[in-house]
């Protein structure tokens, strides 16, 4: 069973955002279904990697968004952003000098910050956005 199950509950109304996040989701559940497994450091490793330059890659979409139309609240959320990429960061470099192993409680974390960001501030990026008429 999927970690995390995409449901309208982290639907934003964007398509793009949306279309990232089912990404995300899809990355987190193929780390989540590996752990299980008990698929080895090079096989968990790539997939964190993959999953760390992803959500870099997103949050800069996210980004060129709030600039090129002029969100309100675009400071915090880039603050936010950037301590997100600095844990997800962390935990790879952790996990590939042996000083961390995927577990549950990591899996719980991941699944965590993602689902709270899409829901809180993801959604409220976007509400702002639907409001200028960007879908």
């Amino acid at each position: 069973m999927a970690l995390i199950v995409w449901d309208q509950k982290l639907e934003t109304g964007h398509g793009k955002i949306d279309e990232q996040h089912k990404s995300l989701v899809e990355i987190i559940n193929r780390l989540h279904g590996a752990m299980k497994q008990g698929k080895g450091k090079d096989e968990l490793g790539g997939i964190l990697v993959f999953l760390k330059d992803y959500t870099v890659s997103h949050f800069a979409m996210e980004e060129q968004l709030m600039a090129q139309h002029s969100y309100s609240g675009a400071v915090q959320h880039k603050a936010i952003h950037a301590a997100l990429v600095m844990q997800v960061a962390d935990l790879v470099d952790q996990f590939q000098q042996g000083k961390a192993t995927l577990t549950l409680p990591v899996m719980n974390f991941l699944e965590d910050w993602l689902v709270k960001h899409i829901q809180g501030e993801d959604y409220k990026f976007a509400l702002e956005l639907r409001g200028k008429g960007v879908h």
